[in-house]
């Protein structure tokens, strides 16, 4: 008891640029466990991507801590881990009564007697769960793209979703939001400007973001003769939908490195936090922006330059030395990252 193969509970983050960045761990989890039985924890919102490993899932809702864990849990896993930092995760993790209880070490999960982990944020964040696999007796994760899996029936439907909204042509997706941390945001008439761009370069241009988002995105498609995307959507339809398109360009966001993570070339716009620690995997062109100006400090041609390049299989990483303006560090970029750490 207590290794794999075994049945196996993993609490995964949040936020979806979380999600996605603990997609290597997770395969290697599910695939180490393919004679066990594995179980995946997360938002309701998130559960058509998790279907998509094949295993079981259940909706974790907001808030979900002690008292939800020991109704809906209790005892019915060998081990459980959390992919989140935050001291709620723990409290559920600690009332699993799971032999083996994995968690990060810090906030009270040596007080809850859960066998812990480090992480180090020096490293990419693809990288926080190689403690936990270490535990397991699991490699840690390469630094390659943490795809993730889609059935058939879903890229299908997503290129049926961008033939219907593009009538038929290429398509160009922009995702102006990042909802918890306004620093993070290129702003909202400047990506209008690069849909411009695009648009006079032949692409359709549809602006995706998430639900509470719909007045910045029709902002952004109306100043582009865009399509702005319908929040109501679920994700195994956004994800085919990206997967179908020709490119994405988008801050530092779940959407972004959601359309990096299903095989799209993206463009992802960094302000204060560090692609080093946060950037997307997968066909990308990172541009980099700080200082006093941050991210409004780029040049939309310059961004769609860099989308046409991304289309066209170029070079796809731009070097330090090629960025707009020096990358952020300091208070501001350890905020940044703070507000991606999953609560």
């Amino acid at each position: 008891m207590g290794r794999l193969p075994t049945r196996l509970l993993i609490d995964l983050p949040n936020w979806l640029g979380d999600l996605v960045h603990a997609l290597p761990a997770l395969r290697a989890m599910v695939r180490a466990n393919r004679e066990g039985e594995t179980t995946l924890l997360l938002p309701e919102a998130h559960l058509p991507l998790g279907r998509g490993f094949g295993v079981g899932v259940v909706a974790r809702p907001p808030g979900a801590g002690w008292t939800w864990a020991r109704r809906t849990i209790g005892a019915s896993f060998e081990v459980a881990l959390t992919a989140r930092h935050s001291t709620r995760a723990k409290l559920l993790l600690a009332a699993t009564s799971a032999v083996r209880r994995l968690a990060s070490a810090g906030r009270g999960a040596g007080w809850l007697g859960l066998e812990t982990f480090p992480v180090c944020r020096r490293h990419h964040q693809r990288h926080d769960l190689d403690g936990a696999l270490a535990l397991l007796g699991l490699p840690p994760v390469a630094d390659e793209a943490g795809d993730l899996p889609l059935s058939a029936a879903c890229r299908r439907a997503g290129k049926q979703a961008l033939s219907e909204l593009t009538g038929g042509q290429g398509g160009v997706v922009l995702c102006p939001g990042a909802r918890h941390l306004p620093a993070k945001r290129y702003p909202a008439e400047r990506f209008a400007a690069v849909g411009r761009a695009l648009r006079r370069a032949g692409w359709a241009v549809l602006v995706l973001g998430g639900p509470g988002e719909e007045p910045l995105l029709e902002s952004v498609a109306a100043r582009c003769e865009g399509t702005a995307v319908p929040t109501c959507w679920g994700l195994d339809l956004i994800a085919g939908l990206l997967h179908a398109s020709n490119v994405a360009v988008g801050n530092d966001s779940g959407l972004t490195h959601l359309a990096a993570a299903v095989g799209c070339p993206t463009v992802v716009l960094h302000g204060p936090t560090d692609p080093a620690r946060t950037g997307a995997a997968g066909r990308v062109r990172t541009l980099i922006g700080a200082g006093p100006a941050g991210l409004a400090a780029m040049c939309p041609q310059r961004v769609a330059w860099a989308a046409q390049m991304a289309v066209g299989g170029e070079d796809l990483h731009v070097s330090q030395r090629e960025a707009m303006i020096s990358r952020g560090g300091g208070p501001l970029a350890q905020l940044a990252e703070q507000g991606t750490l999953n609560p």
